[in-house]
């Protein structure tokens, strides 16, 4: 696991936000899991290229607002590898209606994690080469789940009903002012 983690870093490295750099947790169990933040969102298509090519896997994304108080308009993405059960996760930072370039030629699971961040979140991803729409019809603005379902009350579990009920009204209300 040593030589991973050293792959993994020296790989990393160059591109990790200033002063941050990879940081490697160790859990109660003794696993490690590592973590580092890009410089430039741009540079997760160049670490992802190198990742791939050391025999990377992508098993998720995440899509969240670390400050929706201060910063309302700021997401951060994580890229969740694995590298033979060697959890690394990259994030990076983007404004709205900043793009992030696609990966989804390297990793073909991207493709539903990329339109879910266009969608759900309304985070552009350049060069994806099939980007309509997963779940919602044309009625319903990009990023609804953004502005309805902050991360945190998702990983609490919030109340899908409701959720939904809000959704469906803003749908009705988009009809009713095209009609018009």
């Amino acid at each position: 696991m040593n030589q991973l983690i050293k792959i993994i870093e020296s790989l990393c490295e160059p591109f990790t936000l200033e002063g941050t750099g990879v940081s490697v947790d160790i859990s109660p169990q003794k696993l490690p899991s590592i973590w580092l933040t890009l410089t430039d969102r741009w540079d997760i298509r160049i670490l992802s290229e190198k990742l791939h090519d050391a025999g990377c896997r992508l098993a998720t994304t995440t899509v969240y607002r670390p400050d929706t108080e201060n910063m309302p308009h700021r997401h951060e993405v994580a890229y969740h590898f694995l590298l033979e059960g060697l959890p690394v996760t990259v994030k990076t930072i983007t404004d709205e209606g900043e793009a992030l370039p696609s990966i989804s030629d390297l990793f073909p699971n991207a493709d539903w994690e990329e339109r879910e961040l266009m969608e759900l979140s309304n985070v552009p991803v350049e060069g994806h080469p099939n980007p309509r729409r997963l779940f919602l019809d044309e009625s319903i603005d990009t990023g609804v789940f953004d502005r309805y379902v902050p991360f945190s009350d998702l990983t609490n579990l919030a109340n899908a009903d409701a959720i939904w009920a809000r959704i469906r009204e803003e749908s009705r209300n988009n009809q009713k002012e095209a009609a018009q």
